[in-house]
């Protein structure tokens, strides 16, 4: 009997080692799922935006639109040998402001000499190729600021270009 007696504690004592070592896994997990959520939540989770962040993420504001200003078409012979070739074109000139715009209706056959002066000291090459067309845009763009202003003519636009 003292043997039986002996071996029932030994037997609550296993039962009670159990217990306590299930209880110590389950408090381990518990640490380990918390603890790894709390340093996820706080390493690399983002916060909410503030306003200054939202402003910097924000596209730029699109570029204002200046008044327009259509001219009525230019037709001028091309500096060619030959004299047989032209170019046919409509621009459209954006301005910075309307007191440019006005000033620009003031001037309008200043205007319309400057631009005509220009288009026929060019080629048929340099009037074929995108390189030459944009050379051409820029230096209308500056011929028309030098007469109206600096910064009055924003951009040009060719609305009709035919070369032939």
């Amino acid at each position: 009997m003292a043997d039986k007696e002996k071996k029932a504690p030994e037997g609550e004592e296993k039962k009670g080692g159990k217990k306590k070592l299930l209880f110590l896994i389950i408090i381990g997990l518990v640490l380990l799922v918390g603890g790894g959520g709390g340093a996820y939540f706080f390493l690399f989770a983002k916060s909410s935006p503030s306003a200054e962040e939202l402003e910097k993420e924000a596209p730029p504001p699109e570029p204002e639109v200046g008044p327009f200003l259509q001219l009525d078409p230019f037709i001028v012979n091309l500096a060619d040998p030959t004299g047989h070739r032209y170019l046919r074109a409509k621009i459209t000139l954006e301005f910075r402001n309307d007191e440019a715009f006005q000033k620009a209706n003031e001037r309008i056959p200043q205007i319309n000499d400057a631009i005509i002066m220009v288009l026929s000291s060019k080629t048929v090459e340099e009037m074929l190729s995108p390189e030459g067309k944009l050379e051409l845009r820029l230096e209308l763009i500056r011929k028309l600021n030098n007469l109206l202003g600096p910064n009055s003519v924003k951009n040009i636009y060719f609305t009709q270009f035919v070369v032939q």
